[in-house]
């Protein structure tokens, strides 16, 4: 298979809303696709042979072949593909496609390598994922796909790692902060993947995304920054697709520091572990929309307690706990 050249008219400018799931892959830039909905999946196409960047959920696996086929690639040319982070919804669906084509070879940070050894960190993920993709699928009409074997990375990835494929040029950019494990990917010098780790953009909102530096806020912040400074013409995000007009990459970075500000100011005004708990249940509640209304409930709000547990700690104000 040859690399496959988008026609120009299949690709505008502007931001991608896709809100369901869809048989589609969505043409985002020379030889990169994206398939929709609240977890989104990248694909590369080199020469001969197909890249999968980000892992989704299982349940997308099957529309996503789908997609593939009618586009008229066959997924057992995704010969490699890239861990971004490893969270349970960025995992599953590539879990699945090692299953069927155990040939595929999985690139990820050091830490990633390590988490996916921890067998309490890999079935806290395979429940997780399975609730999630059971609320999806039943929202969806989806089958449910069932069990799914150990995901580990084969190869290491470093920040500043340079990788070709076909006569594309992709640069590792280490950027934790959302988890420690974070990547993201320079594309040609010009499209940027960074999976969570500019936060959650929820309803794809004007307001910006909702931060969420679950590991360390200082380095999700120093990511941002260096992110933010690579001033991409294409940002590719992990949940609600992309944006590829410099105006709308120039807002969202923009909403991306005023969410930043605004959460950090409710967390200082915390002042007792019960106002900690409180916060967190109003603001679970708040978020539990759009892509997050998946996960499970407890799932979902124990993640938002974490979120404000490292704010606090970044503000010095962990003694409130």
């Amino acid at each position: 298979m040859k690399s496959y050249h988008p026609p120009k008219n299949t690709v505008k400018k502007g931001r991608a809303s896709v809100k369901r799931i869809k048989n589609e892959l969505i043409p985002v830039a020379d030889d990169l696709f994206c398939f929709g909905g609240p977890f989104n999946l990248y694909l590369l196409v080199g020469d001969g042979e197909l890249a999968l960047l980000e892992g989704g959920l299982s349940v997308i696996y099957p529309p996503f072949v789908e997609a593939l086929k009618n586009w008229g690639f066959d997924p057992s040319r995704i010969t490699s593909a890239v861990i971004l982070h490893a969270h349970s919804d960025h995992l599953m669906g590539l879990a699945v496609h090692r299953d069927r084509y155990p040939g595929v070879r999985i690139f990820g940070s050091s830490p990633a390598r390590e988490i996916l050894k921890r067998d309490d960190i890999w079935q806290s993920f395979r429940e997780v994922e399975a609730a999630t993709s059971r609320n999806l699928a039943l929202e969806e009409g989806l089958p449910p796909v069932r069990g799914v074997s150990r995901l580990e990375v084969d190869e290491v990835l470093s920040d500043g790692t340079v990788l070709e494929f076909g006569r594309h040029r992709i640069q590792v950019i280490a950027t934790p902060g959302h988890s420690p494990c974070s990547l993201s990917l320079l594309v040609d010098d010009r499209v940027l993947l960074v999976s969570d780790a500019l936060g959650a953009w929820i309803g794809r909102s004007p307001e910006g995304p909702r931060p969420s530096f679950f590991w360390d806020p200082a380095e999700y912040i120093a990511s941002a920054r260096r992110l933010e400074a690579l001033g991409a013409e294409v940002l590719c995000l992990g949940h609600n697709g992309f944006l590829r007009d410099g105006g709308e990459i120039a807002a969202f970075f923009r909403g991306h520091w005023r969410q930043l500000e605004m959460l950090l100011e409710e967390v200082s005004r915390i002042d007792s572990p019960k106002g900690y708990e409180r916060l967190s249940r109003e603001l679970a509640r708040r978020w539990y929309v759009d892509f997050l209304r998946f996960f499970p409930w407890e799932a979902h709000l124990q993640a938002v307690r974490v979120l404000l547990r490292r704010a606090l700690q970044y503000l010095g104000r962990d003694e409130v706990l």
